[in-house]
């Protein structure tokens, strides 16, 4: 089963990026690719067809709008996204179709991803009786709230907003975060409940990404490196392994610890749950 996680900017006059895992283990998934500036729609529906070559199962999980029916205002999932984190600085921007002159570009995607040459289903509803089964499905996904949950953040993370510097500081907090969170620890550590030289291992995350080396290459980047385009570039493929993260949680869990805010109507939002 694969993972494909995009990062889809609203307009072609910016670019996309795109990470994928593939499972590994039962609860593993590696980083088998990444691209960091992907242009057209024609592009990126290319790439995510030879991406999924090969695999029986394929989920996209696009961080951007595939359901946008008001012409102005905010999708009711927006507007619920905002009232449960905008205390953490990570509320939903709002989004209408006036803000879309050319049309939404997610919607197009989706529906060239469902015709039959590609095979995709519009299917973010796992139940958790049908969880962890191969299946070729794509869905929207906002990665600033599934930090929040995920990593137990007490505010949103900034590495898409402000100076160059502070965005270098968020990036640098979120690759922290990543590995911290998402991915299985290396090698054994000294545990404090154990006698003095007792060593253990930690726990790994449920689901986790494997540690490999296009992994470590992309998260051992040196940040304070990076300038205009290549600072917005790698903000934008680590939004996109994000993505591509929480496309596996959800497939994973199903509908036991994580949730579809909103409905197919009107606009929703695949979110992993908060457990208390």
């Amino acid at each position: 089963m694969r993972f494909i996680g995009l990062d889809l900017a609203w307009s072609v006059r910016n670019t996309s990026a795109v990470s994928v895992l593939e499972t590994s283990g039962a609860a593993g998934a590696a980083l088998i690719h990444y691209q960091e500036k992907l242009h057209s729609d024609k592009e990126i529906i290319e790439y995510i067809a030879s991406a999924a070559s090969g695999s029986k199962g394929v989920c996209v999980a696009v961080d951007a709008p595939l359901i946008v029916k008001n012409k102005t205002g905010a999708r009711p999932v927006d507007r619920e996204i905002t009232s449960r984190f905008v205390r953490y600085g990570a509320g939903a921007h709002p989004c209408n179709r006036a803000k879309f002159p050319q049309g939404v570009r997610g919607e197009r995607l989706v529906k060239e991803l469902c015709k039959s040459k590609y095979g995709f289903k519009h299917q973010p509803f796992i139940h958790r009786s049908t969880r962890r089964i191969p299946s070729k499905t794509v869905f929207e996904v906002y990665p600033h709230p599934a930090q929040i949950v995920l990593f137990g953040l007490g505010k949103r993370i900034l590495y898409k907003k402000g100076s160059a510097e502070t965005r270098r500081g968020g990036q640098k907090t979120l690759q922290k975060k990543i590995k911290t969170h998402l991915l299985a620890p290396q090698g054994k550590q000294q545990a404090t409940t154990k006698p003095p030289g007792k060593q253990t291992r930690l726990p790994k995350p449920i689901p986790h990404i494997i540690r490999n080396a296009l992994l470590k290459d992309l998260l051992s980047r040196d940040i304070d490196s990076l300038k205009g385009s290549a600072l917005k570039s790698h903000e934008d493929v680590l939004d996109a392994l994000i993505c591509a993260y929480i496309g596996f949680y959800h497939w994973y869990w199903g509908d036991e610890k994580s949730e579809v805010v909103g409905d197919m109507k009107s606009g929703y939002i695949v979110l992993p749950r908060k457990i208390s």
